[in-house]
């Protein structure tokens, strides 16, 4: 380098970490800032790729599709097949048995671990013989309470049968209230794990009570309405309640990834007639099937998710690199006085950024990892938390060096004279002509007793010195300061707000009503058995007739039963296209004039369909994929039904359409047919498949209708009670993931923007000590102090508050209101409790920190406080 040439490069480096060093206070709130920013930002990123890791990695231990109908050697022989993976035998018994309160049913699985992950067992064994099973701890532990202190007082034991489920200890006792160890173990064993494995429970197989030793033990979550009872194969293939179900084949395929929807499908069905499984029996994977389809959608709510929150950190981290550089104007002012040029200005402010970039990325980063784990342990990846890392680290110095731009140019601009003048306000710099109106503010707040202003200093009326007025002075004075906040903390409860009335609105029962429940409380069908499907469906329990007008008028006759509501339906085995399959048919009349206006190709009238014995097809797409057949207007198909008697017809596709009619009873009106169709068929046989029954006030008398319909269709075997509160059980869980999830999104917002206004208010306060102490020591109270404080802090939660409440109420009904399109359960309320929340912590917070600077000012002599130099 040359004599006439200075390296300045590591000048402005020193400076730049001379001034972090120094000024200490604002660059504690910037290091914050950053950290808090990344952390939060690292966290919901990693949480929302870690969900979908997890979820593949669910995907990974399941199967791609099941084979239906097919023997135990079929199964087995598909894992030969150099196209699959491997198949697992599964059977499936849907028939609930009933031990007190408590439900289960009996499956199957060739294997519990593997390619295809089964079942998870927590201690013990997979059972191997006839009388052994695996089971859930919770229900262990329910009959073995149930055992000691006999069934609760407001459940009802199944009539026809004494047999509810008791557990017993292995060895010969006749105390069946009393769990011992089995043979051969330590009676002071150190769980209960110990007392419950090789123990004897006696469960209700259908045809009385048999007595099984338990193997294994499984942990379920979430409490299930019916719980699995694992059995081996021998029960499985010669038990009588399993010997007559077929065999399934849960079948995973090889080099699955990448492969198109397309492929996948055709490969499915391929395998599918090479063995001879018709086509009706290949029911694929739905999850799979929507991770094939999806793309990328995943990747946008994740990008979606961090742009809002990168909007907020950006937010905050210009707001604190803006009030740090304006608050040291003079100090700039000082460095151009002795040479330095505004471009080394910018870099030396640049440098800061970059510094307190390398200070505070790696701690968020590393606390972002451990709370991510925490949080989602199955779905934590080295590979996807190094990428989130690098990607996060690149926008967030991307973020704090576009935050630094602004305000170091703006610093950059101001000459030396008027940098010695500020005073760390915004007006420091804003021009000569504010700065006498400004001026002249102050010399009318000071000199109140005036008779007349002076023409040079303004017109303005004179206003009196209080706390009220120097708190409004202060907001005049740092106005894009307060603005600043302002705009952070009404992007944070905007979203609050419109979280917050998703979460108001949203109708727990509704949820669970919408679906088979929207007329009714309990719903009452035939126990049909999908996994045993027959060749017509449930026309053979139709034809017991139980679903029957008698039964209906005993229902009625159930105190507090308000209505009963019937679904009809018939079945019947089409043939079409060369394809035979199972399909169910809807009986619709004259009156029903809603499927009538479907926008459908072909002829859907109602005189149509009677007239040429025609099926109106509202979900064609749907069970093209399912059956393989086209569902065109105009072709003719072969229908074999059956009455008692077997008979053959011929029905004509009248008309299909994509639409679809939102039935309150949720029937199955895919294949819509004339009533007088179905009369001139199936003659005079019953065709109900399901009573709604409704209760008059359900809050207060639904468990004693449950109970009394429990009592009442005891003696029909082939009857199943399905309730509003077994629906509201099952979903609950899912509601609350969901509330948690837009809650948790809104509220790291909030944080941000809470972090703006903590570090707003005390780097105001840290400015202003020796402003405040001026003022004390010309005579203002402590008293007034408080008052002059609380008051700006009023002025900052004012403005706020006022566009939370408009902007934000009118952002989260207009929300719910465009969600009600497909969310019926959705009813708008204004979410007042959360709102209350909301202005408390608003009020309060800024309250609360000025309060506590001032106690910690008090500790501090007020000569010093004067002398006071951030």
């Amino acid at each position: 380098m040359g004599l006439n040439k200075n390296n300045n490069r590591r000048l402005l480096f020193r400076i730049a970490k001379n001034n972090l060093l120094t000024k200490k206070l604002s660059s504690l709130f910037s290091a914050l800032s950053i950290l808090l920013a990344v952390m939060l930002i690292s966290t919901l990123s990693l949480y929302l790729v870690g969900y979908q890791f997890a979820e593949q990695q669910i995907l990974d231990k399941m199967q791609h599709v099941i084979y239906l109908n097919v023997t135990a050697d079929l199964a087995e022989e598909l894992g030969n097949d150099e196209r699959i993976d491997i198949s697992i035998p599964y059977k499936y018994n849907d028939t609930d048995f009933q031990a007190g309160n408590l439900s289960y049913h009996f499956t199957f699985f060739g294997s519990h671990d593997g390619p295809i992950e089964t079942y998870l067992l927590a201690e013990g064994a997979a059972p191997q013989k006839y009388n052994e099973i695996a089971a859930d701890k919770a229900f262990l532990e329910a009959l073995k309470k149930e055992s000691a202190g006999g069934l609760a007082a407001d459940s009802k034991p199944t009539p026809d049968s004494d047999s509810a489920a008791d557990l017993k200890p292995a060895s010969d006792s006749d105390s069946a209230a009393d769990l011992k160890p089995a043979s051969g173990s330590d009676s002071s064993a150190d769980s209960e794990t110990t007392n419950l494995l090789g123990s004897t429970v006696t469960l209700d197989t259908g045809n009385g009570t048999e007595d099984f030793i338990i193997t294994g033990l499984t942990e379920n979550a979430q409490t299930p309405s019916s719980y699995s009872i694992y059995v081996s194969r021998e029960f499985a293939e010669t038990s009588g309640v399993m010997a007559q179900i077929p065999f399934e084949a849960l079948v995973r395929l090889r080099d699955m990834e990448g492969m198109p929807y397309s492929a996948f499908t055709t490969l499915v069905y391929q395998i599918a007639a090479d063995y001879g499984i018709e086509r009706p029996n290949v029911n694929t994977n739905g999850k799979f099937e929507e991770s094939l389809q999806r793309g990328n959608s995943g990747l946008l709510v994740v990008l979606f998710a961090a742009f809002l929150l990168f909007f907020a950190g950006g937010l905050v981290i210009y707001s604190i690199f803006y009030f740090s550089v304006m608050s040291r104007v003079r100090q700039i002012g000082q460095f151009q006085t002795i040479g330095m040029t505004p471009l080394q200005v910018r870099k030396m402010i640049r440098r800061e950024g970059w510094l307190l970039c390398g200070i505070s990325i790696p701690p968020g980063l590393l606390l972002s990892g451990i709370i991510a784990y925490f949080l989602l342990p199955e779905g934590w990846n080295l590979k996807n938390y190094g990428t989130v890392c690098l990607l996060v680290t690149a926008a967030t110095c991307l973020i704090v060096q576009f935050s630094i731009s602004r305000p170091a140019a703006a610093a950059a601009k101001i000459s030396p004279v008027d940098a010695a003048k500020t005073t760390g306000s915004d007006r420091a710099y804003s021009g000569r002509s504010k700065k006498r109106g400004r001026h002249a503010d102050a010399a009318n707040a000071a000199a109140p007793w005036q008779t007349a202003s002076p023409a040079r200093i303004t017109s303005r009326p004179r206003r009196p010195l209080s706390p009220c007025t120097l708190a409004r002075l202060e907001g005049q004075s740092s106005r894009k300061k307060w603005w600043l906040t302002t705009a952070s903390l009404a992007f944070g409860g905007i979203l609050f707000m419109v979280a917050s009335s998703w979460n108001a609105s949203w109708d727990e029962e509704a949820f669970s009503r919408d679906g088979d429940f929207q007329k009714g409380e309990y719903v009452l069908s035939y126990l049909y058995s999908h996994t045993a499907p027959k060749t017509y469906g449930i026309t053979d329990m139709q034809l017991t007739g139980h679903l029957s007008k008698d039964l209906e008028r005993r229902i009625r006759q159930i105190p507090h039963v308000k209505d009963v509501l019937t679904t009809h339906s018939v079945s019947g085995v089409v043939e079409l296209d060369g394809l035979t399959f199972l399909l169910s048919f809807y009986p619709i009349t004259k009156e029903d004039s809603e499927y009538f206006g479907l926008d459908a190709q072909g002829n859907n009238t109602y005189e149509y369909l009677a007239g040429h014995d025609a099926v109106l097809v509202t979900k064609p797409d749907l069970y093209e994929t399912l059956t393989g057949a086209e569902f065109e207007p105009g072709k003719i198909f072969t229908v074999r039904y059956f009455d008692g008697e077997e008979h053959t017809a011929e029905l004509e596709i009248a008309a299909v359409t994509s639409e679809s009619v939102k039935s309150p009873l949720n029937a199955p009106d895919e294949f819509c047919i004339a009533d007088v169709t179905v009369e001139k068929l199936w003659k005079d046989m019953n065709t109900a498949n399901s009573f709604t029954i409704s209760a008059e006030d359900y809050e207060e008398y639904g468990l004693q209708i449950e109970e009394d319909l429990k009592e009442l269709i005891a003696g029909y075997d082939d009857l199943s009670l399905f309730t509003l509160r077994e629906k509201i059980l099952e979903d609950s869980g899912n509601i609350r993931s969901y509330q948690t999830q837009i809650y948790g999104l809104s509220l790291f917002v909030i944080l941000f923007s809470i972090f703006n206004l903590l570090n707003t208010l005390i780097s105001s306060f840290a400015a202003r000590k020796k402003e405040l102490s001026m003022l004390e020591s010309v005579g203002m109270e402590q008293k007034q102090l408080h008052r002059m404080l609380l008051w700006e802090s009023f002025f900052l939660a004012l403005p706020n508050l006022a566009f939370t409440l408009t902007a934000g109420s009118l952002a989260g009904y207009g929300f719910v209101r465009y969600m009600q399109r497909s969310a019926g359960y959705l009813h708008y309320h204004f979410p007042a409790a959360a709102v209350l929340l909301y202005i408390g912590a608003m009020f309060l917070l800024p309250m609360l920190v000025s309060f506590l600077c001032l106690k910690s000012q008090d500790k501090t002599a007020l000569v010093e406080r004067i002398r006071y130099q951030d």
